[in-house]
């Protein structure tokens, strides 16, 4: 089988059937698969899946737990059930937007053996309209990236990504421990190839009080992701420690410096510290560690000028090299 569309859910009755429709609309030149990870919910989303396995026979397989498994196991234990040369990773809470989606990511992985993931944009959409749509991208808007760069920025949103299929067959220990599977889960795949990226808007990330982007408050998720990043320093090789250390730092800054422009200053302070921990060896760059940390805290200013000048320099509108898959035009960032 030519790919697998692999849907996890657990109590969303109203808005699964969604997702399931934008799989079941894809039009392809290939047969595909709808693996449904229904991790034992208490409202009627397994009676959904069921109306729409009994509509579609063969094409929807439902993996229907016997007790609740959580995000970290529900995942990789649905994944490991799919039978495609390609699986396209859908939550079950979003739902895409483009019917030719799978078969212009199966093309893309088709024309290049040497990249393991394909990946686009996302659109966040607010069911409660409390924030304005927002296109979750990745930082430059690039045709391909690196497992280096994945490992200190969580960029690919799940529903649009379709990853190369028995790279990844066991689990490590580590995976389990970690509060996100979805980030994590990319990057056992990255490290078997790199990571491609198509310039288009084929998924909505749907943001509600029952999801985990908005369950937790923007300084718990940055909290979050600076020890997920520690974990990855702690197993991964060697040769990842200098730019972990480097990403673990410049989060535990933005972090102080939050909780400062939010008047808490105790954890301002406990987050400058860790920034202070978190530093390259030797007398100089200790130094400047120090006297960033200093300004960050103190003169709140000149993050934001810093900012200002390395945009300036780098050029918001920088046209981008022609992509394969871009018919030979070239990618203007947004």
């Amino acid at each position: 089988m030519k790919a697998s569309v692999l849907i996890t859910t657990y109590n969303q009755e109203k808005v699964v059937g969604q997702a399931l429709e934008g799989a079941l609309s894809q039009v392809t030149d290939f047969d595909f698969e709808i693996v449904v990870g229904e991790d034992h919910s208490t409202d009627s989303t397994r009676s959904v899946i069921c109306e729409y396995r009994d509509r579609f026979g063969d094409r929807i397989r439902p993996l229907f737990r016997g007790q609740n498994l959580g995000l970290m196991r529900n995942l990789p234990e649905s994944f490991l059930a799919c039978r495609g040369e390609y699986v396209a990773c859908l939550d079950g809470d979003d739902y895409w937007t483009n019917p030719h989606k799978l078969q212009r990511q199966v093309e893309f992985l088709d024309a290049h053996p040497d990249y393991s993931i394909c990946f686009h944009n996302a659109l966040m959409v607010w069911d409660d309209g409390s924030h304005d749509p927002t296109l979750h991208s990745p930082p430059g808007r690039k045709p391909t990236y690196s497992l280096g760069e994945l490992l200190t920025h969580d960029f690919i949103s799940t529903s649009a990504a379709v990853v190369r299929n028995h790279l990844v067959r066991q689990f490590p220990s580590w995976y389990g421990t970690l509060p996100v599977p979805d980030w994590p889960f990319f990057v056992l795949h990255a490290m078997h190839g790199k990571i491609g990226y198509l310039d288009a808007d084929w998924a909505v990330y749907r943001q509600h009080p029952a999801g985990m982007y908005c369950r937790l408050a923007e300084e718990k998720r940055m909290e979050q992701n600076v020890g997920v990043v520690r974990i990855f320093r702690n197993v991964l090789g060697p040769e990842w420690r200098g730019p972990l250390t480097q990403a673990i730092h410049s989060r535990c800054l933005n972090l102080a410096l939050y909780y400062q422009q939010h008047g808490e200053r105790a954890k301002a302070r406990q987050f400058a510290r860790m920034a202070m921990g978190e530093r390259p060896p030797g007398l100089l760059p200790s130094c400047r560690t120090a006297a960033k940390v200093f300004a960050y805290m103190h003169v709140p200013a000149i993050p934001r000028l810093a900012k200002r000048y390395r945009a300036a320099r780098k050029g918001k509108t920088r046209s981008k090299p022609a992509h394969p898959d871009h018919g030979g035009q070239a990618v203007t960032e947004r």
